[in-house]
């Protein structure tokens, strides 16, 4: 009797590290040489996809319930994925008087160029719009933005949430 393969389960791709990180290598790349900091990754790493949200292009993920959670619970994603990337030679962490940057590594250019899907093309488009026209602000204005952005979604969160 012939033995029937059991399909190999499909990586999990979707809320990883190395989704986070695919997204901060594009992010790091479009403001390459400015190295950012963590916290501000965190918050480009959710605007990229929402970037409606803030007043830029149709947002690439949809408007979630979970808008105003989400951003809080990014930070270790993000920061698993930019120790991802670091394997792998797309990002590199320097020490600031700051303390703690990440910087897109020397193989960021090339590996970004590469990258031709429709996602990564978009997510291309709005780190260029993100760089433009989040990054100028300063740590208490982004801060500022944030916090009035989770204000507005926690009413819609909690209008949402009925039959939870």
């Amino acid at each position: 009797m012939a033995q029937v393969e059991t399909p190999r389960p499909r990586p999990r791709i979707f809320n990883t590290p190395f989704e986070t990180g695919l997204r901060s290598v594009v992010i790091l790349t479009t403001t390459y040489p400015d190295a950012l900091g963590l916290s501000r990754l965190v918050i480009f790493d959710h605007l990229i996809v929402h970037t409606e949200d803030v007043g830029g292009p149709k947002s690439m993920h949809p408007k979630d319930r979970s808008r105003a959670a989400e951003i809080l619970v990014r930070r270790r994603l993000v920061d698993s994925g930019l120790a991802l990337m670091q394997t792998r030679g797309l990002v590199a962490r320097v020490v600031t008087a700051e303390g703690f940057r990440y910087r897109a590594g020397e193989e960021a250019g090339s590996f970004v160029d590469m990258l031709a899907s429709t996602y990564t093309n978009a997510l291309k488009e709005r780190a260029i719009w993100l760089i433009d026209c989040i990054h100028p602000l300063s740590d208490e204005d982004l801060s500022e933005l944030v916090q009035r952005r989770m204000d507005e979604w926690e009413p819609e969160f909690l209008s949402q949430g009925q039959g939870i």
